[in-house]
């Protein structure tokens, strides 16, 4: 009876949902294209790759330390 009320109130929630989206991401799209913004992006990718190098040599130097001698092998 109320079928097309409701698809007409699902249809004004997802686009009022979608808006709110698009908004947002466009409000936080237009902050990173300044020059601070810009400067914190930068600062990021440069903290990500020196941790990303950072793993890289643990984990190599993990594989090239030697296993310790087993005592019980004697």
């Amino acid at each position: 009876m109320f079928t097309r009320l409701r698809w007409f109130a699902y249809g004004t929630a997802v686009t009022l949902g979608a808006t709110v989206l698009v908004v947002t991401r466009a409000r936080s799209m237009r902050e990173r294209l300044d020059a601070e913004g810009v400067t914190r992006v930068g600062a990021s990718f440069a903290a990500d790759a020196v941790e990303y190098a950072g793993r890289k040599l643990q984990r190599s130097a993990i594989k090239a330390t030697p296993e310790p001698p087993d005592s019980r092998a004697g």
